[in-house]
């Protein structure tokens, strides 16, 4: 059988389809106006051109004494102008909608006006007419901190850094030092492209405030974010020499730490602070997981307990303990964790679903499925709807599993396709090939080029000795996904195993080594069309390294049977029944030993 796989500125979005705010109450003055005088009349000029009442007129605007009862303070060439610019902008005639929008603002000195122009200029990135309108939104309003960040944000990218400095500075101008304030800058400055210039924008911000913690390590966070971890790591050393109870701080070191394969360090950072902290539950956290990465399952168990003695009700901490002992077996404690979440009312679908799960390892599947029928929408609905189905399958109830799953609902294509493949998926368990075939092909008149449906069929067509379906399954996946290292490697492995057509076989099987030189199916096709091609050197080479990478029994069998071949039966013995012994009964063993004789 076939080896199987294992820039948009700150705080500012496309503009709205319809104004907002003020600008939303201008647009209203101007359809009214235009409604009450036929438009017709209406042209560019001084006097009113609306309702009476101040509500509509934008702020800072004055009326021009036109001698109108009742008239607004909006002249007729500014509401005229913002006519033309949201029509142009329904329109699609973004350059107009945005010089109308830039004139109004500069006539109204409107924020919410300025802060229109400014969004469409960035949607369009016009740079020249977005800075132009930045610069006069900052102007208006120069508390505005989103106002700042975003003409920060221009200026540096129209490279003009220093005043990019001048004015992201301003906002953390003292007395606003503040946390709050330099994180604002520091995730501006993140999210722009040029990570170097950011950078340098933030150290020369940064210079200014020497003895500012907040500073520093906003600093910290940017240096994190931009990669340049060993200067990260040195400003968190003074961060915590400062304030050795820095939560975050120790936090964000340990995650450098990690980041870069230092996790003895890491967790060493993190005990170290908790003992002269125990009580901070989110270091405690961080070390608990940071364990658990480490695989010191043990270690981290005891601290995860340590947190929920601390507080029983956290919802966070019962999760994580609860797929710990899942995850080490230790189903008991777990199903008791999973079970508090439930009564807390916190994460209940996930609950149900690793309940589910416990149900089925203790092979109590009335319980499994009353958990999994449970769970409602979310990430675990359609996975427990699936193994609901398998678990009537497994108990022979394959017409009730199948109408299960046809009753299941599907939001996409992409869950479609995991439902058919769910359900042929049942019926080869259950050695019915043929009509796993007739729901591969129903799924593919559905979704033609969907390469997950195409490869599993290519799979299925391998166990029912339809090659041509197989080869023109994979050929189809090929031609529009080249490099799709799975189709190649089953392609090549299938032309080795199966035909004569070797040469051809080792191309494909070629081009999936390129592609992931470290997959044990890889390599382990690799080797066996070296053997086909009695290239047994070469062959022994990969197939040993297939071996180290994973000791799998199908590896285990080609292996054997090379190293039979070469003379070294007693080797190959060895290997067979090693491979036994961790998988009794494999059918690919036992077909090699028969077929070389006891």
């Amino acid at each position: 059988m076939p080896n199987r796989p294992s820039e948009p500125a700150p705080a500012l979005k496309p503009p709205a389809r319809r104004p907002s705010g003020a600008a939303g109450r201008i647009a209203c003055t101007v359809y009214l106006a235009f409604a009450l005088s036929g438009c017709a009349g209406i042209k560019p000029g001084d006097g009113a051109a609306g309702p009476a009442g101040q509500e509509s007129s934008p702020s800072g605007a004055h009326s021009s004494g036109s001698g109108e009862t009742g008239a607004t303070s909006i002249s007729r060439e500014v509401l005229y102008k913002l006519l033309v610019a949201e029509l142009a902008g329904q329109r699609g005639q973004v350059d107009v909608a945005l010089d109308n929008y830039l004139e109004a603002a500069e006539a109204t000195r409107d924020p919410a006006v300025a802060e229109r122009a400014v969004r469409i200029a960035v949607f369009s990135r016009d740079q020249e007419r977005g800075l132009k309108a930045a610069r006069l939104w900052t102007e208006i309003t120069p508390n505005n901190l989103d106002a700042r960040r975003v003409y920060g944000a221009l200026l540096m990218r129209a490279g003009r850094l220093e005043e990019a400095i001048e004015e992201l500075a301003e906002i953390v101008r003292p007395p606003n030092d503040d946390e709050t304030r330099f994180s604002l800058v520091g995730d501006m400055l993140a999210r722009e492209k040029d990570k170097s210039a950011a950078v340098q924008v933030m150290d020369r911000i940064v210079e200014r405030h020497p003895d500012n913690i907040h500073a520093t390590f906003a600093h910290v966070q940017l240096l994190g974010r931009t990669a340049n971890f060993e200067r990260a790591l040195v400003l968190l050393d003074e961060v915590l020499a400062k304030a050795p109870d820095h939560e975050r701080a120790i936090i964000f070191k340990a995650g450098i730490l990690q980041r870069e394969g230092r996790t003895t360090e890491a967790l060493s950072a993190l005990s170290g602070y908790l003992e002269r902290t125990p009580q901070s539950e989110a270091v405690r956290m961080t070390y608990a997981r940071l364990l658990v990465d480490a695989k010191r399952y043990e270690d981290a168990r005891a601290q995860f307990g340590l947190l929920s003695a601390q507080n029983p009700q956290d919802a966070d901490v019962a999760y994580a303990l609860g797929l710990l002992l899942l995850q080490t077996n230790r189903f008991g404690e777990a199903k008791t964790q999973f079970q508090r979440l439930v009564d807390l009312g916190k994460r209940i679908d996930a609950a149900y679903y690793y309940l589910g799960q416990i149900g089925e390892s203790e092979e109590d599947y009335e319980a499994a499925l009353d958990a999994y029928q449970r769970v409602g929408d979310g990430d675990h609905r359609l996975n427990a709807q699936i193994r609901v189905a398998t678990i009537l399958a497994e108990q022979d109830k394959v017409p009730e599993a199948r109408a299960h799953l046809h009753g299941v609902r599907v939001n996409n294509q992409q869950e479609s396709v995991r439902v058919y493949r769910a359900e042929a998926e049942i019926l080869v368990r259950k050695e019915r090939l043929q009509d796993a075939m007739t729901v591969y092909d129903t799924a593919l008149a559905e979704f033609p080029q969907n390469s997950d449906l195409l490869y599993a069929r290519a799979m299925l067509a391998e166990k029912l000795d339809l090659l041509d379906i197989l080869e023109r399954d994979l050929r189809d996946i090929l031609s529009r996904e080249p490099n799709n290292a799975d189709a190649l490697n089953a392609l090549g492995y299938t032309l080795a195993d199966r035909t004569d057509r070797y040469e051809e076989a080792l191309e494909f099987i070629k081009r999936a080594y390129e592609l992931r030189p470290d997959d044990h199916f890889i390599v382990d096709s690799m080797g066996w069309v070296m053997y086909r091609l009695g290239r047994y050197d070469e062959a022994l080479k990969h197939l040993r390294r297939a071996m180290e990478l994973k000791n799998d029994p199908e590896v285990a069998a080609h292996l054997g049977e090379v190293l039979w071949v070469m003379g070294d039966k007693q080797a190959a013995r060895k290997i067979w029944d090693s491979a036994l012994e961790s998988t009794p009964g494999d059918k690919r063993i036992l077909d090699v030993i028969k077929r070389f004789g006891p």
